[in-house]
C-alpha cells in the first residue's frame, strides 16, 4: 500500500476515533451538520455556503488538533504540569476562537435571512 492511502487511512482512524469518543467533537459536528441544513433550507448563495463550510470546517479542525494535543500531553505524566496546563488550555483557546468568530459569521450569513422570512 503506497504512503499516500495509508496516510488518508491513517487520517480516516483518527477522525473515526473523534467522531466515536470526543463528546466535544460530536457536539461540533451536529451544530455544523445544523448549519448546513439550514444553510440548505435558506437557499444561501454561493459564497455564503463557502463561508459557511469554511467555518464548520475549522471548528472540526480546531477540535480534532485540540483533541491531539490534549491526548499527547497526557502521555507524559505531567498531569499537574503548569507547562501541560497551559498547553491544554492555549489549545482549547484556539477552539473558542474558532467557535465564536464561526458563531458570528453564522449570525452574518443567517439572521437576514431569517429576519425577512418574520417580515413575510
Amino acid at each position: 500500500m503506497n504512503r499516500f492511502v495509508l496516510g488518508v487511512r491513517h487520517a480516516l482512524s483518527g477522525l473515526a476515533h473523534a467522531a466515536r469518543r470526543e463528546r466535544n467533537f460530536q457536539i461540533e459536528l451536529a451544530l455544523g451538520l445544523a448549519a448546513l441544513a439550514m444553510a440548505w433550507w435558506l437557499r444561501i448563495t454561493r459564497i455564503e455556503w463557502l463561508v459557511v463550510v469554511i467555518c464548520c470546517g475549522l471548528v472540526l479542525s480546531a477540535e480534532l488538533l485540540n483533541t491531539a494535543v490534549e491526548h499527547l500531553a497526557d502521555t507524559t505524566g505531567l498531569v499537574r504540569s503548569e507547562q501541560i496546563r497551559v498547553v491544554k488550555d492555549v489549545a482549547a483557546g484556539a477552539v473558542l476562537v474558532a467557535a465564536v468568530v464561526s458563531l458570528a459569521v453564522g449570525a452574518a450569513v443567517f439572521l437576514p435571512y431569517l429576519a425577512a422570512m418574520a417580515r413575510s
